[in-house]
């Protein structure tokens, strides 16, 4: 039988003006396995930073035998700078017992502070 494949999602998070949020993110498995099934995740870096904007996970996810769904969490650093929305990655690496199919998450982290436009009316 062919091996049951591992597809990752995309996540958008806002960033909050302080603290952390948690980006979470959902790992499914496509069927069943009668075997454990376990995939490596880890962060990178796409516009956003890692250290300012979010912060590095990476860990093993197990899948038992009836498990479809993994999630974990990376946290989103909120802060009050001006910037465009940001993006990092998320990565599946070294599976056993599956393969592949969609190995790379996105987080993207909306930016939620915006300049005020100021308007002066001369009547």
């Amino acid at each position: 039988a062919p091996l049951p494949t591992l597809s990752i999602n995309d996540v958008s998070i806002t960033e909050g003006n302080s603290g952390t949020s948690n980006a979470t993110f959902t790992v499914t498995l496509s069927a069943a396995s009668n075997s454990n099934v376990t995939v490596n995740y880890g962060t990178a870096n796409g516009t956003a930073t890692s250290g300012s904007d979010f912060t590095n996970r990476s860990g093993t996810l197990t899948f038992t035998p009836g498990q479809l769904t993994k999630t974990f969490t990376v946290p989103v650093i909120g802060d009050t700078t001006v910037e465009p929305n940001e993006t990092f990655l998320v990565n599946l690496t070294t599976p056993t017992n599956a393969t592949i199919f969609d190995g790379q998450g996105v987080g993207t982290i909306i930016d939620n502070d915006s300049v005020i436009p100021t308007f002066q009316f001369s009547l």
